[in-house]
């Protein structure tokens, strides 16, 4: 019970914090709106404005319990004096009941142990670093660190008093604010009844209701952009007025919050920017743009510092580092358009009703086709645009839960044409609030996928320990514990499966989630497969040359990544070394062509074009005439030539096979010790998970225990 109200409580005090300091802005902007509308949309700046604050900290190394705590106390302590509005419209008894009883629902899982994929994993496992690291330390071995983390600097303030469900109930915050907020709107425009639908259809949606229950942050971004909307509309109906003079700001604050909060976030400031701007309101222009800058742009600013990127993960072509490859963006890029979807035309009931993309939004948003009716209307046809505007990005990952952010705006447009026949709404609303229990949702979708499944009470009061309860829920956990048990304090583990960083002090890093992590899968990948050895010599004879020498990539393939083995340059029969070496693109790893060692190979980590090419400087007097390079079997299409400093060389070109190199296991292993690795976690699935199992000697490792089909190796 202890440790519950310790969750409560740092939980509702960074809601406070957060709601304070947006009655504070609201006061020195000016503001002032319907009673309900001001504390909620107060609450939404606010938190945007907090996310700045601490981000700041962050920066200064001081994220520490006590600076959060006297922040609190002071931003709450300023805010107190001021008065609160009166006169609010609240929704009916019955909205009130049923509302009331899944804000229970969606609360206690909430406070129980956060054990959700993403929130244990990288959401709060971040969180946690921050947390111990007492701010921002450059991490390149997850590209989830260098994404916007917005809402997780709220999460950092209330890890900071209650851990990890702490963060989980600021996220169930949002989700019982937003149906209010969505309330609010449909009673300034005259909507009400509609309002009141629309608001429960959202708040019953089942993977509303999960990612509302749990650390992740998409229910924080729908409640941001849905008040950037808002904030936008209550200035577009009178942008001369003088009390709306600074509300440029905030919605420039809520809209920057967006982008801050999660990159598919950027629809709130096209929405605003291009409202404004169709209003032709340059002085509220300049001011959407400069609040936006204040809360977005810091997270440009720390990624171009960190990774040279200011949008890592993405467009590293345009943004080259060795911490993306390009190969594993455009992988990410194809898996989210489609997942493993064979046929997208069963796409709408995949994300409304069986729940194969990640959850369901459930089965009555079968009825959101009906919502473009309501373009004969003044209000449909404003919501519609809303909705088209923030559902832009969601191509690009078709999960069911970033469908998210335009939900509220669905919804308004499915209510303001079903309550033309109230029964209809009523009806329809009645539906979801059963459909939408948890006991009941695992009968209609397809097994396997997130969503909550009870009411866990024992469990938020920790009456069953938090321990007990994660070792029975979560192998994510389970094996998070495992490396804290054996892994010494300093040293660091591979792992080809996430972990319970949320829970664990280990310094992991996952195979997939980096450019060195991929490096090294592929390096332990390559003794056991001979395909990826190097066994085919390609020998280029020339007149000698001085200055450079280029290898140059000529075929064009868009499965093929072009790779190298070895590379050895010659002047008659003896072997030059390179003064400098040069790769276009990955200059990254061009070390690995030189290095002796046949289980490391260079690849482009981009498909193969013709231009690519590595480049070898010699000194002054040093002439080369042969080149002999290393390749292997995997690369369909491969064409190489030669060229010197002043363009083609004419070359006499031999082929011929070389024999494998043997047992190079201990080499890899080598490799790994080389960056730093002193563990190896394997799961059952990868598929070099058999061969160290049988002889962890041969890769000079020694098993060390086993949790879930996930076994942990020491490094010799």
């Amino acid at each position: 019970m202890r440790h519950a109200l310790s969750i409560l409580f740092g939980a509702g005090f960074t809601v406070a914090t957060a709601w304070s300091l947006g009655r504070l802005a609201f006061d020195r902007l000016r503001l002032r709106f319907q009673a309900l509308e001001h504390e909620l949309l107060a609450g939404v700046v606010g938190a945007a404005m907090l996310s700045v604050v601490i981000f700041g900290l962050c920066c200064l190394g001081l994220a520490y319990t006590a600076v959060f705590v006297v922040l609190g106390v002071a931003v709450i302590g300023l805010g107190w004096r001021l008065p609160v509005t009166r006169g609010a419209i609240w929704p009916g008894k019955v909205w009130l009941g049923v509302f009331g009883v899944y804000a229970v629902v969606y609360l206690v899982n909430a406070v129980a142990p956060e054990y959700s994929p993403d929130g244990q994993t990288y959401h709060l496992g971040l969180v946690y670093r921050f947390f111990r690291e007492h701010g921002f330390h450059k991490i390149t071995t997850s590209f989830y660190a260098n994404m916007p983390l917005g809402l997780e600097m709220l999460f950092l303030q209330a890890f900071s008093l209650g851990r990890q469900s702490a963060a989980a109930v600021v996220e169930c915050c949002a989700l019982l604010a937003l149906p209010f907020l969505v309330f609010c709107y449909g009673c300034r425009i005259g909507q009400r009844v509609a309002g009141s639908g629309a608001a429960l259809l959202v708040f019953l949606s089942p993977i509303a209701g999960f990612a509302g229950s749990t650390a992740y942050n998409d229910i924080g971004l729908t409640l941001a952009g849905f008040g950037a909307f808002y904030l936008t509309e209550i200035w577009r109906a009178d942008p001369d007025a003088e009390e709306n003079k600074w509300l440029p700001v905030a919605m420039g604050l809520a809209a920057g919050f967006c982008f801050a909060i999660k990159y598919t976030g950027f629809p709130a400031g096209l929405y605003v920017v291009g409202v404004v701007a169709w209003k032709r309101r340059p002085k509220a222009l300049a001011l959407v743009l400069g609040a936006a800058a204040l809360v977005a742009l810091p997270w440009l600013v720390k990624n171009w510092i960190y990774v040279g990127n200011p949008v890592a993960p993405f467009l590293n072509r345009l943004f080259p580092n060795p911490y993306v490859h390009v190969t594993f963006e455009e992988f990410i890029r194809t898996w989210y358009r489609r997942y493993d979807v064979a046929d997208l035309r069963q796409w709408f009931w995949l994300v409304t009703v069986s729940g194969r993309l990640g959850g369901q939004l459930g089965p009555w948003f079968l009825l959101a086709p009906v919502g473009l009716a309501a373009l004969k209307w003044k209000e449909g046809r404003v919501v519609l645009l809303a909705a088209a505007v923030f559902v832009i990005p969601y191509p690009q990952n078709i999960a069911a839960r970033f469908l998210l952010p335009a939900l509220p705006f669905i919804a308004l447009a499915m209510a303001l044409v079903l309550v033309r026949w109230r029964v209809a709404l009523v009806g329809v609303v009645a539906v979801a609030a059963v459909l939408a229990w948890p006991g009941l949702t695992g009968r209609y979708e397809t097994g396997g996928n997130v969503r909550l499944t009870g009411v866990p009470w024992k469990a938020a009061l920790r009456k069953i320990p938090q321990d007990q309860f994660l070792a029975e829920h979560s192998l994510q956990w389970t094996t998070g514990q495992l490396l804290d048990m054996y892994v010494p304090a300093g040293r660091r583990v591979l792992s080809t499966t996430p972990v319970g960083e949320a829970y664990s002090k280990t310094d992991v890093m996952v195979t997939y989630q980096a450019a060195e992590g991929e490096l090294l899968q592929d390096v332990l990948t390559i003794p056991m497969d001979g395909g990826l050895q190097p066994t085919l010599l390609t020998r280029y004879r020339f007149p000698a040359m001085t200055g450079e020498v280029r290898l140059l990539q000529t075929a064009e393939s868009r499965t093929d990544v072009w790779s190298i083995g070895e590379i050895r340059y010659f002047s008659g029969d003896h072997k030059v070394k390179p003064t400098g070496l040069g790769a276009a693109p990955n200059p990254f790893d061009i070390a690995l062509l030189v290095d002796g060692n046949l289980a490391t190979r260079w690849l482009a980590w981009e498909p193969s074009r013709a231009g690519q090419r590595v480049t070898a400087w010699f000194g002054d007097g040093v002439s080369v005439d042969r080149v002999e390079v290393l390749t292997s079997h995997d690369q369909g299409k491969l064409g190489m030539r030669v060229e010197g400093c002043c363009g083609a060389v004419v070359a006499a070109v031999e082929k011929q096979m070389q024999a494998l190199p043997g047992d190079i296991r201990k080499d890899a292993t080598k490799v790994l010790r080389e960056h730093g690795i002193s563990y190896l976690l394997v799961d059952d699935g990868n598929w070099i998970a058999g061969d160290i199992r049988s002889a962890p000697e041969r890769w000079n490792m020694k098993f060390l225990a086993e949790r879930g089909g996930n076994r942990l190796y020491v490094l010799n």
